[in-house]
């Protein structure tokens, strides 16, 4: 973005009214929260609202202080171009994933955004136009303000964490704030608008906007290259110095090929020498020589009307390549020194204004489409990308023979360097695939083990929260045990023993002999519990709940059937105490062991029958989005608040797992199969090359013909 010193005076003056427009947010929303729409609550909802209510004032400053900083942090970024840091995503055994909880935090924000610019649309155009003449330009658009609806989403966002930890409060309050700062930015905007005026800023006009591509932009294509005949229909549009006769063919089919004029040879040889000086000296688009700055010396070389409609084509085509706004300005000159040659190939290949996919256009946009996914220049990957793309040219333009099979050549080089880079990312990034790799195998294993535990427990009458402790995290902890020490080991087999006894204590004989025993197993098998819930990491208050719930259970069980005993007047506590006082032992008696049914895990289903995806539905687009994915494929994703590139370098053998690597050459994205397909439902991913450079170019070139009509 250019940054100029007006734009950064504005700018920096709108940061300063940052706090006062979320300190009036916050009141507002407070006063919302207050008055909730009457019948439109749930019991639980009233809760998060009482709550919210309670903890918004207590934590108001901290509220407006985290709104200003994220939001000066954000807007300062998008101006540097520079990314701002992510919010920690969930941790997965040291490893940052990103599960579908995490991504419902962006699609909150992305609902944020769309809703504050829904509201204020009109008022942040206008903006605009005062924002472009602040950064010198001489068209509107949209990156010269780097106020955006999204920048007070993310803001709002952390300031709704700096208030509560619940995620359901925090999105409760996002939507809340978003809807009243929309009415606030509406008047502040408009506000802003009239300073500017006031201090004789000049605003651009709205018939000169220039939209940048990006992933909120989607226009539809208007003139669709994969349609029969598409380029032939605009070539027969193209302009023509001479006449056609009268009942004479037009178009590539009614061509007869012969040899160039020398006037014309001429021309290209003067035009492609002109474009590899323009490589050495380092010009930069738009200055670099264009076909179209030609076109007059070719068009007047060029005898034959077909010929001509090429040279018309081929020049306003990449006059069009040559403004795409997604190509990035380095690349442009590697596009303007193609020109030449497919000019020539154009005019001894009809198909290649018949076909869509002629390898010609294959190799521009697999070039934009690889160029477009990095955006630093400082990245290796773009400057390995970019020198190899040059050395391509070099070698396209210096071939004695200029034709389709020069760029079969071209694409399959092309191909393998881009594969090469990919395998190098990989590399990088094994040991990360390693560990979701494991993760995959420990979840997989887990569910095996949770089935096996769960039919177990069918005959079992006891409370639902141990028997979703023992089919949920202890389940867990064997499944971890298992991987991490391996299932023979003394470790495993004695997880394994807690639980044969643990489900042999809930289904307790009412006899003396079954209580001794119970008593002098207990201390042991809790404190195996205790072990395993540790290794997990769970905290000590909820290690605690689980075991405070066993002992109830244990305690009742403790109690013989016959009232009037000493042992049926004792208290749980009590109970406890003798528990742990006692120091009889028992004989553990022979019995079908649950560590015998999973020492042979080799015999068992891959996945248990009941729980095997079923077909994909061809309505679920989302799901088929994530199912076509293929390695190194490039997608726009809405990732830790932001737009972001990724390219996928890996999914699980199961495809429950996703690794995509970023913007930043050293970070990469783990995802999950569920948060992908989330993303998906909202529209928060697509592929970034899902309308092609070439298809882009037509389009532009369509529509400035239908203009000048």
């Amino acid at each position: 973005m250019p940054i100029t010193a007006q734009l950064q005076r504005f700018v920096d003056d709108e940061l300063l009214r940052a706090a006062p427009l979320a300190e009036e947010t916050a009141a507002l929303s407070l006063a919302q929260l207050k008055q909730p729409r009457e019948g439109m609550l749930s019991k639980s909802e009233r809760e998060h609202y009482y709550e919210l209510v309670q903890a918004l004032p207590k934590h108001k400053t901290a509220y407006v202080r985290t709104f200003s900083e994220c939001l000066r942090q954000v807007v300062m970024a998008d101006m540097l171009g520079t990314d701002t840091a992510p919010s920690p995503p969930v941790k997965a055994r040291g490893l940052e994933l990103m599960d579908e909880a995490r991504i419902q935090e962006d699609i909150e924000i992305s609902g944020a955004a769309q809703l504050i610019s829904g509201s204020a649309e009109w008022e942040f155009r206008e903006l605009q136009t005062f924002t472009a003449t602040l950064a010198g330009q001489t068209h509107v658009t949209s990156d010269t303000n780097p106020l955006r609806p999204l920048a007070y989403a993310r803001a709002l966002w952390d300031a709704a964490c700096a208030v509560t930890p619940l995620p359901v409060q925090r999105v409760i309050l996002l939507r809340t704030s978003a809807g009243v700062m929309s009415g606030q930015l509406k008047k502040a905007w408009a506000a802003a608008c009239t300073r500017l005026e006031a201090q004789g800023v000049e605003p651009g006009l709205y018939r000169t906007v220039v939209m940048p591509a990006g992933p909120m932009v989607h226009r539809a294509s208007t003139h669709d290259l994969t349609q029969p005949g598409a380029l032939e229909e605009i070539l027969s549009s193209m302009p023509s110095a001479q006449p056609t006769s009268k009942g004479a063919a037009t178009g590539p089919q009614a061509r007869v090929i012969h040899a160039q004029s020398p006037a014309f040879e001429l021309a290209l040889n003067k035009l492609e020498g002109l474009l590899s000086s323009a490589n050495k000296t380092g010009a930069a688009p738009p200055t670099s020589p264009q076909l179209r700055e030609h076109r007059a010396t070719l068009l007047a070389s060029v005898p034959d009307t077909v010929d001509r409609q090429i040279v018309e084509l081929l020049s306003r085509l990449f006059e069009a390549v040559l403004s795409d706004p997604r190509l990035p300005p380095a690349f442009r000159i590697v596009m303007a020194r193609l020109q030449v040659s497919a000019l020539r190939v154009a005019l001894i290949d009809p198909t290649m204004v018949q076909a869509h996919d002629h390898v010609v256009w294959r190799l521009m946009n697999r070039i934009g489409s690889a160029a477009e996914t990095y955006t630093r220049t400082t990245d290796p990957r773009w400057a390995a990308l970019l020198a190899y793309c040059e050395t391509l040219v070099d070698d396209i333009q210096r071939a004695s023979v200029q034709d389709t099979h020069l760029y079969r050549l071209s694409l399959s080089r092309l191909d393998a360097f881009l594969g090469e880079q990919l395998r190098e990312q990989q590399i990088r990034a094994q040991p990360t695939i390693d560990t979701l790799i494991r993760i995959e195998q420990r979840e997989q294993l887990e569910r095996q083990i949770s089935h096996r535990l769960t039919e177990q427990m069918v005959p079992i009458r006891t409370a639902a929260g141990i028997r979703r402790f023992i089919t949920g995290s202890w389940a867990t902890v064997l499944a971890e045990s298992m991987q991490r020490n391996g299932e023979k080991s003394e470790t495993t087999l004695e997880y394994l023993r807690a639980t044969d006894d643990l489900l042999w204590s809930l289904r307790l004989p009412d006899h003396p002999q079954s209580r001794k025993r119970l008593i002098a197993m207990l201390p042991g098998l809790l404190q195996r519990l205790r072990s395993g819930m540790g290794m997990l990491g769970v905290p000590e208050g909820e290690q605690q709940a689980v075991l405070d719930e066993l002992m109830a259970v244990h305690a009742e069980a403790l109690r013989p059937g016959k009232t009037g005993t000493p042992e049926a007047e004792l208290s749980p506590q009590e109970l406890m105490q003798r528990i742990r006082d006692e120091t009889t032992t028992w004989d553990i008696t022979s019995r079908q062991p649950f560590s015998d049914s999973l020492i042979d895990l080799s015999s068992m289903e891959t996945v248990p029958a009941e729980i095997l995806p079923g077909p994909l539905s061809t309505q679920d687009d989302a799901a088929h989005m994530v199912e076509s994915m293929t390695l190194g494929s490039r997608h726009h994703a809405f990732l830790h608040g932001r737009w972001t590139r990724v390219q996928l370098l890996w999914r699980s053998g199961r495809g429950q797992y996703f690794l995509f690597a970023g913007t930043d050459p050293l970070q990469t994205h783990s995802i999950t199969r569920r948060a992908l397909e989330r993303l998906g439902e909202e529209r928060l991913m697509k592929p970034l090359d899902d309308v092609s450079l070439v298809q882009r170019s037509v389009d532009a070139l369509m529509q400035k013909l239908t203009l000048s009509q």
